[in-house]
Parts: C-alpha cells; structure tokens; sequence
C-alpha cells in the first residue's frame, strides 16, 4: 500500500509537470522524442557498441539502470526546486527580485550539466558504473543548446523555474522513451551510439548493461549521488542569482585609528569580526582595507554590499552562501579541524570577485590575511597579494558583459 506522503509527492509532481507542459509549450517535446540517434547522440558508430549483440536479459538490465536514473533525477529536481524558494525566501522575502528572468538557455544547460558532473566526480571505484547513465542524460541536456530545438525555446524558457522543470520532464521522457521495452528494447538498440563519451570515459551499451545505478533500496549510494548533484546546484543557483539579479556596490567606511582597535580586542581582525561582520547591515557585506602609518596612522576601509531590488544580503542569507567571515575564519568551523568549514558554499571573497557581470575593482584596498599568518597590527593585517585576481564569472562566463 502506498503510503499518504507518497502519493501527496505524486500528486504534485504530476500538477508540476502539467504545468510546465503548458507554460512551455508542448512544441518542445516532439523534437526532443523522435530524433533521438540524429541529435540527442552522434550518428551510430557500431550500433550496440559491442561486436556481439546484446541479450534480451542484458537490455533488460540496462533499461531497468535508465529507470532507476528517472527516478533519481525526479528526486534530485524535485530537492533544487524547493531550494529555489528558500533562496527566493532568504532574498526577498519569498518574492522573485525583478531581474530574475529572460534566462538564456545556456543558463539551464550549465546548471543541469553541472549537476550530473558532480555525481559523476563522485563515482570512484566505488561508483565506476554509474557512467553511463550519467553520460545518456548529459548528451540529451546538451542537445538544448546545438541541435534540434523550436525557434521560440529562448521566450518558453523565460520563467526559470518552469524551464528547469521542463528540462527535467524533457530528460525524463526521453529515459523512458529508450527504457521502453517494446519489439526488444528497440528504441535502446536503435538510438544508442557507439559510445557516449562523460568526463572523459567512453561507454558502449554493453556498460550500461553491466552498470548498477543505485535505486532508493541502495540508500547510501543513491544519497551520496543526489547528495553531489544537490550541493553542485546550490553553488550554481547562487552563482546565477548574484550574476542575473543582484548589485555589488562598494562604500567607503573611511578611517579606523589603532584606539579604534583598541576598543574591539586590539588587532584589525577583531575589528572586522566585532565591529564590521556581528553588525547586521554589514553581515552579508566584505570588507577590505590597507594600513597606513605616520602621524597619521590607521587602517583606511571600504566594504563591499550585494542588494536584491535594494534589500542588502541577510545574515541568514550570509550563513548559507558564505564558508567564512575573513579568510580563514570560518563562520561555522569543523570542531575537529578548524581549518575546515562545516556550511556554507563558497569563501566570500569568491562570490565579490567572481559572481559580477563585470570585475570587481577594489582601488588598492586588500583583504584581510589569514591569521596563521596574519599580524594583530600594521600593513601585515592585510595581504597584498589580493589585489590582483583572475576573473572567471564563476561557472557563468556567459554572464559576463563583453
């Protein structure tokens, strides 16, 4: 008997995918379904893959392994879309900033690749056979932005949580589509390449026979999987909503004299966690400095703030984006390794320098050093070396205005 909270998930899944069917339009699915060896893989090369056909018990078997792999990918996008209303909850306040939108499809492409690539980065030894599923899913995400898709994708895929869900239910279909067991597995034989090639392994139809993708009887397997895709979508939803909706701006907090650090413990980097960062305006915010001596010594700051339709970065916002407060201080430390961050998703240097359509300029101010190698007072607070960085967008390049 199914329990009630089973079929409350299988009911909102199903008014999901009605919904995005009919926001996107039923227009995609066709072309994505019925060209399957011409696009979705390159041309056959050998069929099977294998000089020797495969038995109706291994196709058996490699159709179960593109079943257990829907199911998983149904899970693993139902996780990323609820996570997308906490992001939304943690911005604004549930509502979308209004920048949100007019997402370009190479946006979904490169969140879905990146998903499957960190299962796949996962695998090991231990998950060696999890391949080919991995690559059969990447090379149909990857048919969205070269091959056979209507001229009118770029508009059906404005509002980014229907496009994620119907990408999902466009990937979804086509597994079932080649699981489907009529006239012997035709729809495998026939679609299936000579090999389908994921982060650098080749696979033939024969390995997805012989793999074994986790289902949720294999319940530390199966986690560790949706556990990898889940965090690689966190970093990149973040990534995307800082890029496509957010503003850095910077602001001079002017001069902190050394009586200045006197009253907060004495060194800068008391300063910047007892004055600056326990500060709520300032708990999402980043701060630099340089130090400068003579007559008329001090510490000269400037911060940097990221704003969502003018509502600053939250603390709680701050505590699941950021690993640290300054370099190496981490917000949340590994109480058995201090040098090791327990929550957040990246270093938050990273996210001012790198999530900007445009470099960050940071006008001859450094960022703290990390205090194993930091001195309490004087231009040692600061690490020069931080001036100059190479700006990449994060996973988003094609953010970056040219």
């Amino acid at each position: 008997m199914q329990s009630q909270n089973t079929l409350n998930k299988l009911s909102r899944r199903n008014w999901l995918r009605n919904a995005a069917i009919g926001a996107t339009g039923a227009v995609m699915m066709p072309s994505l379904l019925t060209s399957c060896t011409d696009h979705v893989f390159p041309e056959p090369g050998g069929g099977l893959g294998s000089a020797t056909p495969l038995t109706e018990a291994e196709l058996r078997s490699a159709a179960q392994n593109l079943l257990h792999m829907d199911a998983w990918l149904s899970d693993v996008y139902s996780e990323t879309g609820k996570y997308e209303e906490i992001v939304f909850h943690l911005l604004n306040s549930g509502q979308k900033p209004t920048q949100w939108k007019d997402f370009i499809i190479n946006i979904l492409t490169a969140i879905a690749l990146g998903m499957f690539e960190a299962a796949g980065a996962i695998t090991g030894t231990k998950f060696l056979l999890v391949g080919p599923e991995l690559a059969i899913v990447s090379a149909i995400v990857r048919q969205f932005t070269s091959f056979d898709r209507p001229s009118n994708l770029e508009a059906q895929f404005a509002e980014f949580e229907l496009g994620h869900l119907a990408m999902q239910i466009a990937i979804s279909d086509k597994l079932l589509t080649l699981a489907d067991e009529t006239d012997n597995y035709k729809n495998l034989r026939d679609a299936w390449p000579g090999d389908l090639e994921f982060n650098g392994q080749k696979y033939t139809l024969k390995h997805l026979a012989d793999s074994a993708f986790p289902s949720e009887k294999q319940g530390t397997d199966y986690v560790a999987l949706r556990t990898a895709a889940y965090n690689q979508f966190r970093k990149h939803i973040w990534n995307v909503m800082i890029m496509k909706a957010g503003n850095i701006n910077y602001y001079h907090w002017g001069n902190v004299t050394p009586y200045d650090l006197g009253q907060q413990g004495g060194c800068v980097h008391s300063w910047a966690m007892n004055r600056f960062y326990s500060d709520q305006p300032y708990a999402g915010g980043y701060l630099r400095g340089y130090y400068r001596e003579g007559f008329f010594e001090g510490y000269s700051m400037e911060y940097w703030l990221i704003d969502f339709d003018g509502k600053y970065l939250s603390e709680d916002a701050a505590k699941e984006l950021f690993t640290d407060y300054t370099p190496g201080q981490f917000i949340n430390p590994d109480p058995n390794d201090k040098t090791k961050p327990l929550t957040g998703l990246f270093p938050r240097d990273y996210v001012f320098k790198q999530f900007n359509t445009t470099k960050t300029q940071f006008f001859g101010y450094f960022d703290l050093a990390k205090p194993e190698v930091a001195q309490c007072m004087g231009s040692l607070a600061f690490d020069e070396s931080t001036y100059n960085y190479d700006y990449t967008g994060g996973n988003f390049p094609m953010l970056i205005k040219k």
